[in-house]
């Protein structure tokens, strides 16, 4: 609805009326009723007397003030002049941001830096004699026969050195997710905050003798009022133009959608297969041994002491996870500019 803002008792931003009883009134007004002569005759017809605009506001001008459906009247012909279309209750519509959404994760995998025979079954409890049958530094995966094993080597009376066999971790590195940014995304753009109501100010020139406060102007059709307006947001009088109404010029829509993002990945992992063979070329009854990035990775060998001459690995597999998205919020608000104050005759 339209704004009504409390009286302050007195005439706008100043006091009385600066041009009340003096000039007649601004642009050339009758002046006072007691003057007589020939070429006297009355404010009548599509005229009328009103009193003059207090402090500093500006007019009278006749104003319609009605919903803004197309059905606002033009200006009359005793006020041709369309001044103003100024406006008031925006309705603002809800602005739709996202939803953000995230793809899979993409990383990197690497093999891994350690192989440890034990002289224990899976698990080795602690203490438990270690030879290391590590692979070269920065294993490719291709046949290497480093840190090779001999079969039947001993840690000790009637125990075999190999009888589990341990594939250390997976290097993982997860590089992130990408953003499957969404935010205003619509089939057809979102509706634009709008004005459920209007003021139309007109304005025209009569002439005629008044009092000498008050102004000869045009008499307002069905539905026009008489109205003053300052510039801003004012008390009206107290008496007079009492009646107030703040409408606008325009509105700035400063909403905006924060950008989406992604957080971290998450179940994201890397997987390979180790073949340990007993020969150091890479041909010989293999140990098919798994091997993942969350952690070391315990196999049975059997037969135990068996020889672990050299290994080969299949390239890591880098299982996406998956990332949290966050963003596409609405930020900002819808400002109103350009305000002013209408008051109007009661």
């Amino acid at each position: 609805m339209i704004t009504v803002v409390p009286l302050d008792g007195g005439g706008g931003e100043g006091g009385s009326p600066p041009d009340a009883g003096t000039d007649g009134g601004d642009g050339g007004d009758a002046g006072p009723s007691s003057s007589t002569g020939p070429c006297d005759f009355p404010c009548d017809g599509d005229a009328e007397c009103v009193p003059f605009h207090p402090g500093k506001s500006f007019g009278p001008v006749l104003v319609w003030i009605g919903p803004n459906d197309g059905s606002a009247p033009d200006c009359p012909d005793n006020a041709p002049v369309e001044q103003f279309v100024w406006f008031a209750d925006l309705v603002i519509p809800p602005k739709q941001c996202g939803p953000c959404s995230c793809g899979p994760s993409d990383g990197t995998c690497s093999l891994p830096e350690t192989i440890t025979a034990h002289a224990a079954p899976c698990t080795p409890p602690e203490g438990t004699a270690a030879t290391p049958h590590d692979p070269p530094a920065a294993w490719d995966g291709t046949c290497a026969a480093d840190n090779a094993i001999a079969a039947g080597l001993s840690c000790g009376p009637g125990t075999p050195c190999v009888q589990s066999v341990t594939v250390g971790p997976l290097g993982k590195e997860d590089i992130g997710c990408a953003v499957i940014d969404k935010t205003g995304a619509t089939t057809t753009a979102p509706p634009k905050p709008s004005w459920s109501r209007m003021a139309r100010v007109c304005e025209g020139s009569a002439f005629g003798t008044c009092e000498s406060d008050e102004h000869c102007v045009p008499k307002p059709p069905a539905d026009f009022r008489q109205c003053v307006y300052l510039t801003g947001e004012h008390a009206c009088p107290a008496e007079g133009y009492v009646e107030a109404s703040v409408v606008y010029e325009s509105y700035k829509d400063e909403r905006t959608c924060t950008a989406c993002t992604c957080g971290a990945p998450e179940g994201s992992f890397c997987s390979s297969d180790v073949s340990i063979f007993a020969d150091a070329a890479c041909t010989t009854s293999p140990l098919i041994a798994s091997a993942w990035s969350d952690g070391p990775r315990c196999h049975d060998v059997v037969p135990k002491g068996r020889a672990l001459g050299a290994k080969t690995a299949s390239l890591p597999v880098y299982h996406a996870g998956s990332c949290a998205a966050a963003g596409g919020n609405v930020v900002g608000e819808v400002a109103l500019a350009g305000p002013h104050t209408l008051c109007c005759l009661v």
